[in-house]
């Protein structure tokens, strides 16, 4: 760089770009930078607010309260309804769907998704109502049984799930679907004369950050103007394209999705979780056990007749555990049951090990999911157990 006379912009260079020098600005026209950064806030704001008004316009199901509520009354009603998948908030769903009931179930059944498909005609003579929640931990077996007791629809008999991830701690959990379900959980925690969570937990920030995702809500748009039939109340047993929540509480997949499930999808996707899982047994978090046992004795000092299942796995994904540490995780908590059984005077239904109940690779969708045909053997241990013991409920119309 040569030296030159004039120090930086050229007096002609000023003079054909037209720029103001610094000593010739107006300060009346320099911005305060409190008013900026207040205007920056309020358009971000409003940002935030837009996007999070379009989640909720085209992800009601997962982003828009109102939704819930409407559906729930649907379903209470005895008819249906359409949907594009299940990613949906199946905790307030549940919430407002129990509050809808017009009348108290015989039976119901507390679980994850691996109940998905357990509709009402499994148990033909009483009244089952299916309370499934997707990824559920200890903590939803209080929040869905306060869910009943709050409105006065406590059922005579309750199918509890112990899965194998049941008792994780909360710090060792890869998902935050049972955040929404806390107010429910504090709520019976009150009950029970449990210290409750601090209200920061109350907040559920994972489902927030996805409601004002701009990534989220361009997928959510997408996927509704290219539906070629959109969510609706629906009688139909079937759909091409959309899922359905049934008024029982189970769902049945779409045609599309039966088309997604083939043998080689199940085989696959069990062997690469089989693989993921190997060297990952369950966890047991001290103060959960503490808690079922007393959520068991609540039920049990209400004449709730108790029953305890374990869902059964795909035996691809069984088998291909055979001899790792997760087998042996496993067989903790399946002896945990048993000392909840013990305890209480319980039956334990179902079982991990599909081979036991003949449940075959054909019935799943994954490692994890069954259909009906394999839901039916669990269920008729419930079956089993309840005629001999009692005399069997009233049978229900259905619609």
């Amino acid at each position: 760089m040569l030296p030159r006379a004039e120090i930086g912009r050229r007096e002609e260079d000023l003079a054909k770009i037209g720029i103001v020098d610094a000593h010739e600005v107006d300060p009346s026209i320099v911005a305060n930078p409190v008013l900026y950064l207040f205007l920056l806030g309020i358009f971000l704001v409003l940002g935030l607010v837009a996007v999070a008004g379009g989640n909720a316009r085209f992800a009601p199901l997962l982003f828009n309260p109102n939704t819930a509520v409407e559906v729930a009354d649907v379903l209470a009603s005895g008819r249906s309804y359409a949907t594009f998948d299940l990613n949906i908030e199946s905790r307030a769903l549940r919430r407002e769907h129990i509050a809808s009931l017009s009348e108290t179930p015989d039976v119901a059944v507390l679980g994850a998704s691996h109940w998905q498909e357990g509709h009402a005609g499994l148990i033909p003579e009483v009244n089952m109502y299916n309370a499934h929640v997707h990824r559920d931990y200890y903590e939803d077996m209080l929040s869905v049984t306060e869910m009943f007791v709050r409105n006065n629809r406590l059922p005579q008999a309750m199918i509890i799930t112990i899965r194998d991830n049941l008792f994780t701690p909360v710090e060792d959990r890869t998902d935050f679907l049972w955040v929404p379900t806390i107010p429910d959980y504090r709520d019976m925690s009150r009950r029970l004369d449990i210290d409750r969570r601090p209200i920061s937990e109350l907040i559920p920030v994972p489902q927030l950050r996805n409601a004002i995702s701009l990534v989220v809500l361009k997928d959510n748009v997408e996927r509704w103007f290219a539906a070629p039939v959109l969510p609706h109340v629906t009688d139909a047993d079937k759909h091409d394209t959309l899922d359905i929540l049934r008024p029982d509480g189970s769902i049945i997949w779409s045609r599309e999705h039966d088309a997604l499930f083939t043998r080689e999808f199940a085989r696959s996707g069990a062997l690469a979780f089989a693989a993921q899982r190997r060297n990952d047994p369950p966890k047991i978090d001290s103060a959960g056990v503490a808690q079922f046992e007393m959520l068991l004795q609540f039920l049990q000092d209400r004449d709730v007749e108790v029953y305890l299942a374990h869902p059964p796995f795909n035996p691809i994904y069984y088998d291909s555990l055979q001899g790792s540490a997760y087998m042996a995780g496993l067989a903790e908590i399946e002896q945990l049951t048993v000392g909840f059984a013990e305890r209480f005077g319980l039956k334990v239904i179902g079982s991990f090990n599909p081979h036991d109940l003949g449940c075959t690779a054909e019935m799943y969708i994954d490692a994890e999911h069954s259909n009906p045909d394999c839901l039916q053997r669990v269920l008729n241990g419930y079956r089993g157990h309840a005629t001999a013991g009692r005399p069997v409920a009233r049978p229900v119309d259905r619609r």
